[in-house]
């Protein structure tokens, strides 16, 4: 297995061949493998290394990474995490458990659960972690699962592996004598001891040696020690008080840990006080920070500005902190069992500092999610939603700590409705974690209708309708009509109004009643343009545009995507330029040219693709099928629509949920099955769903130019009809197109006379002539 430093470690491995090598062989001999042993022994770092050897080997796996140690005790998100782990979205009402199951099924897969000891219940084989591994497992004969835990997850057929300390020397096959030697936890020490600066000469290697083994080898707390040894020397931590006193004692298994917190401990006293109170402040965090949410916590703690980075950087330097770059962006991160010490330390501080951060904390990321919901249809809104993803995690703290105070519960709800604004969660393909905040915030605050509740509920019900949960979205309506209407204000909660239009839009299967859409949208349009955010009019009147291209002229459907182009545009708004070029596409569909019909929807797609967006590949690759078809390529519309399932299935997102699309996507489907037959297009379609994602991008912006498009009439022609004009076409008799297709030569006689009547064509010659006639598109 390969010991050089992988992709994405900051640090090298030292040791563990031996382990290494046993924990590969009963790898390829168990379902589920679990590395057990104490914090700070190296789990996590090993199973990395497994994982990378299983998705490099010969037959590679799919692999998905999760690390369980920010999952709280009683958040219902495993599965959830589990399905975001192998890139699945979350935007259907389909359960994540079910989910992951169905996509798991008949995959080669390997899943890393990391820290899974506080998801373990008191009793072998319950709790979260072991009850969906055992569904899992049995659904999915080839997935693999590796854990790491302080404790057997109890699941049958589990194998359990002990990860030792590194080797020290005092193990039973080492020389006990040889103080010298370089053993595994010397190795570690010499290279971390390098990484800041000081040479460990071999001199010194029995004190280095006997250091180790009072760490007991653990790999933590030696990389803790070697990051003081600038500061102090070798013998100077040896000969500390408190590192002595606490080894003396206690059984072997508890000396670790107290091992583990006898180095945190003298991490800390080796701190100034700034520093300390900077590693105490940053605990707050989940999911690791960046430089301005660092600063307007320690704003409030006594920390200036101009003080923060030189204090990050000293607690980078002392292994307190690791750096990371997401989306360049500097963001900083601190290992779990260094972040609950800290956070042991903040919580028994005597002042009201611990209340004071995570109050500051959650202040912040509230802020960040209405900045966010207000930078929507701006030059930066990309970025601003990749950034509120990347921070989910903190704001989904600082609701839990909103909704934990009684007089804040209401900022909580506030959170959850900015955030839902942003619409992040459709970009990235989680709607349900947009929903689960949501409906947390509405438990926490039952009481008398406001209009914040009602807000609240209305965009619930938006998310529910356009997951295609039609029947869960009634109730919601219904209740957020009632409570506006008790308030008077029916006609005025923004939310509201556009949540009851896309229902009439999306749901109602009456024609004469769905036409109820264009003045309900419209009445939402004048109401989000009254409060003036532009970002939430760009939304209602995009929806507009779609029902106006499906129920009204073309002139009154430019006119809004005009409208929609030029706000999207003057803003430089990537996102909302290709939905506004989308939705372009979709009005010359309905109304227009096929050809500037397609053209557009892949125009959207390119950038779809290129700005990561999950949501707009489905609607884009569906417009580009049903256009295909449209013009009468009949094959490639079979296959981009197999793309198109293959899409939605990544994406949890379903065209087919919401009428209008369905009756297009049925006209399509039975043309194309019309013309090519059952058994070929359907053939054509599973071609399509057989291309991994990329490829069947890649085949979605096929060139119109190079798309087979369909003569003048020829719908209306059987595919026999078709197949026997084209033999006809190529100077073949009656007799030797019988010969071929192996029917009588009265049966050709008969579909030629056929064709010609359908097509109101004379003579056998102009029929010819009709189907060597050149194929032109309209622009």
């Amino acid at each position: 297995m390969d010991k050089s430093l992988l992709p994405g470690e900051l640090t090298s491995l030292i040791g563990r061949e031996k382990f290494l090598e046993e924990a590969g062989q009963a790898f390829l001999s168990t379902r589920l493998l679990t590395f057990v042993g104490p914090g700070g022994v190296g789990k996590t770092r090993i199973a990395e290394r497994l994982v990378h050897a299983a998705a490099a080997g010969d037959e590679p796996f799919e692999c998905g990474r999760v690390h369980l140690a920010e999952l709280l005790d009683g958040e219902d998100r495993l599965a959830s995490v589990i399905a975001q782990a192998f890139g699945l979205r979350e935007n259907s009402a389909v359960p994540a458990e079910t989910l992951v199951t169905e996509y798991l099924r008949s995959r080669r897969t390997l899943l890393l659960l990391d820290n899974c000891e506080h998801l373990v219940g008191n009793r072998p084989g319950s709790g979260p972690v072991p009850h969906l591994l055992r569904r899992l497992l049995r659904a999915a004969p080839d997935l693999r699962v590796l854990a790491t835990s302080q404790i057997r997850l109890g699941v049958e057929g589990e194998h359990l592996l002990q990860v030792p300390p590194l080797c020290t020397g005092s193990e039973e096959s080492a020389d006990p004598n040889a103080l010298t030697t370089v053993h595994e936890a010397l190795r570690l020490l010499i290279v971390r001891a390098r990484a800041v600066g000081i040479e460990i000469a071999e001199t010194d290697f029995p004190v280095a040696n006997r250091l180790c083994r009072m760490l007991d080898g653990l790999p933590l707390a030696i990389e803790l020690a070697a990051s003081q040894l600038d500061v102090m020397s070798l013998h100077s931590i040896v000969e500390h008080p408190d590192l002595l006193d606490l080894l003396v004692d206690g059984p072997a298994e508890e000396t670790r840990h107290r091992t583990l917190r006898t180095m945190l401990k003298l991490s800390q006293k080796l701190l100034s006080r700034d520093e300390q109170r900077m590693w105490m402040v940053m605990t707050v965090f989940d999911g690791g920070f960046d430089l301005s949410a660092a600063q307007a916590v320690s704003a409030g703690q006594g920390i200036s500005r101009v003080q923060v980075q030189p204090l990050l950087s000293q607690l980078v330097r002392k292994s307190l902190l690791r750096v990371a770059h997401q989306h360049d962006t500097t963001r900083y991160q601190m290992l779990f069992v260094i972040r609950q010490f800290g956070r042991e330390l903040l919580d028994a501080a005597e002042d009201a500092s611990s209340m004071s951060a995570r109050q500051d904390h959650a202040d912040f990321f509230s802020d960040l999610a209405h900045r966010g919901a207000e930078s929507w249809l701006t030059g930066g809104e990309v970025e601003w939603m990749h950034r509120l993803l990347t921070n989910l995690p903190n704001l989904q703290a600082a609701q839990r700590h909103y909704l934990a105070h009684p007089q804040q519960r209401i900022r909580g709800l506030e959170l959850a409705i900015n955030l839902t604004r942003t619409r992040c969660h459709i970009f990235a393909g989680q709607m349900n974690d947009a929903r689960r905040m949501l409906t947390l915030a509405l438990q926490a605050n039952a009481g008398p209708p406001s209009p914040t509740l009602i807000t609240a509920i209305s965009l619930l019900a938006w998310i529910t309708l356009l997951q295609g949960q039609h029947d869960v979205a009634r109730p919601l309506l219904e209740r957020a009509e009632r409570d506006a209407a008790a308030m008077g204000l029916q006609d005025t909660i923004t939310a509201l109004l556009y949540a009851s239009a896309t229902s009439i839009f999306l749901c109602e299967r009456d024609p004469v009643l769905s036409r109820e859409t264009l003045p309900a949208l419209e009445r939402a349009e004048r109401a989000f343009q009254l409060d003036g955010n532009p970002g939430d009019t760009f939304m209602v009147t995009l929806f507009r545009a779609i029902a106006v291209a499906f129920m009204g002229t073309r002139e009154q459907a430019l006119l809004l995507c005009d409208r929609l182009m030029t706000s999207a545009t003057d803003s430089g708004a990537q996102w909302s330029i290709t939905w506004a070029t989308w939705a372009r596409g979709l009005v010359e569909l309905a109304h227009g040219s096929m050809y500037r019909a397609v053209t557009l929807a892949q125009e959207a797609l390119q950038t779809q693709r290129q700005l990561g967006d999950t949501w707009g590949l489905t609607w884009s690759t569906w417009l580009i099928a049903v256009g295909a078809g449209k013009l009468g390529d009949h094959e490639l519309a079979g296959r981009v629509l197999g793309v198109v399932n293959t899409v939605q299935q990544d994406s949890t997102t379903r065209v087919q949920n919401m009428q209008p699309f369905l009756q297009v996507d049925c006209q399509v489907r039975k043309q194309g099955r019309h013309v090519l037959g059952v058994d070929r297009f359907e053939r054509a379609i599973s071609d399509g769903e057989a291309l991994t994602i990329d490829d069947g991008l890649t085949l979605a912006l096929t060139p119109v130019g190079n798309m087979t498009r369909m003569r003048v009439g020829e719908e209306l022609l059987t595919p026999k009809e078709r197949e026997i004009v084209e033999h006809l076409a190529q100077g073949k008799r009656y007799a030797e197109i019988g010969r071929d297709l192996d029917i009588a030569d009265r049966t050709v006689e008969t579909h030629v006379r056929n064709a010609k009547r359908k097509l109101d064509l004379p003579s056998r010659t102009q029929l010819i002539a009709w189907f060597l006639e050149p194929l032109h598109t309209s622009a």
